[in-house]
């Protein structure tokens, strides 16, 4: 496999981590279809009240 070959390779498997949403994104999509925009928010605001607890 040549460098270049490589460089490609991880640029695309790169990209598609980026693009494909993640666990918490999946939840609080879900729940805004099946309950709605508050339940949305909720679910957004829990996830990101679990970041600042991680980064303490």
């Amino acid at each position: 496999m040549t460098i270049g070959q490589a460089l490609l390779s991880f640029s695309v498997v790169a990209a598609l981590l980026t693009v494909i949403p993640g666990l918490d994104t999946a939840l609080v999509l879900r729940a805004a279809v099946s309950r709605g925009r508050g339940h949305a928010v909720a679910a957004a605001l829990f996830f990101l009240s679990l970041a600042g607890l991680a980064d303490a």
